[in-house]
């Protein structure tokens, strides 16, 4: 294969990427999928049914849109949470962008008053270039900042918002969650500060992409965590019929399906299937191209990868491979 057609190939795989992630936040960001993973992953909603939950949601939820940058997230027209989206496209290009942002009330918050921010974060795998959770603590320490001016004013600090920063995390070898908040140590003496330590709040499940892997005998004290990792690997799974992904995500998890949510996840599906796809034939084709230059003979490729030898000899010279044995 030419340069220019792997620079092709490269090019066709890294659009479908950017599209896959664009269709996974947008069904990410349906109120019902939020509702089911607040009801899991935030203390102040578990053991509350998804629909209840779904309707605390305020405003409108902001995907992909809200700057994480110091010095533009507070840029706003002085509302709360719901003006995130006030700022001009051209003047933030470029910026670091939160992937869901939201605010929710709290159960029995008459007054609708505080509530808490929330952030979700979707990852396609774990980053190599630097630790996710140093990554997950600036994005949760900017929720807090960008709050000056726009929830307290002056020194009033204790009318800080709670905030959650939860991050999914794709394509791992086991099923995980994590809980990453502060917690005070006395070092010497008895005396404790009081105050919400539990202001800033990070949550990472990381997935493997199948639902079947999570077992039937679950430690009670962690069933909430094994049903968030179920219902995200159910959403996310590449290789799940889409009937059976919508009637789990339905009866399972009480997720309502509407028409929006399912053209979504389809289309998401069908672009992760497409990225497989991809990913399977580069490593068949680096295989065919590794056993020739050892010496193995078209006819045995052949046999051993199950395709013609025709075929064979098409990934050989496409790859500029001279067929001399």
């Amino acid at each position: 294969m030419t340069k220019e057609m792997n620079n092709t190939a490269s090019e066709a795989a890294w659009e479908l990427a950017i599209q896959y992630d664009e269709r996974a936040k947008k069904a990410l960001g349906y109120k019902t999928v939020l509702a089911f993973i607040l009801s899991k992953a935030v203390e102040e909603f578990k053991g509350i049914c998804v629909k209840d939950i779904a309707e605390l949601i305020e405003g409108e939820i902001y995907v992909g849109k809200a700057p994480v940058d110091p010095g533009h997230t507070n840029k706003m027209n002085g509302e709360r949470i719901t003006g995130l989206n006030t700022e001009n496209a051209e003047e933030n290009e470029g910026l670091l962008r939160y992937d869901i942002l939201f605010r929710v009330r709290t159960p029995g918050d008459v007054k609708k008053s505080y509530g808490i921010i929330i952030n979700i974060e979707m990852q396609k795998d774990k980053p190599t270039g630097y630790h996710l959770s140093n990554r997950a603590i600036f994005y949760a320490c900017r929720l807090i900042s960008a709050q000056k001016q726009r929830e307290f004013e002056h020194m009033k600090f204790d009318n800080m918002v709670k905030v959650y920063s939860i991050w999914i995390v794709a394509n791992m070898e086991s099923n995980s969650v994590n809980h990453i908040h502060f917690v005070q140590d006395t070092l010497y003496g008895t005396y404790k500060w009081t105050g919400d330590t539990n202001v800033i709040n990070i949550v990472i499940a990381g997935i493997t992409g199948k639902p079947d892997e999570l077992g039937e005998e679950i430690n009670p004290a962690q069933a909430d965590s094994v049903e968030l990792c179920r219902m995200l690997n159910t959403l996310f799974a590449v290789k799940l019929d889409n009937r059976m992904r919508f009637q789990m995500l339905s009866d399972d998890f009480g997720i309502d399906i509407d028409k929006g949510l399912r053209e979504e996840v389809e289309a998401m599906c069908n672009l992760g299937q497409g990225l497989l796809e991809k990913g399977v034939n580069k490593a068949q084709e680096e295989a065919i191209i590794n056993f020739y230059k050892v010496g193995v003979n078209v006819t045995v490729i052949a046999q051993a990868m199950g395709k013609t030898e025709e075929e064979i000899k098409k990934v050989l010279t496409d790859h500029g491979v001279n067929l001399d044995h």
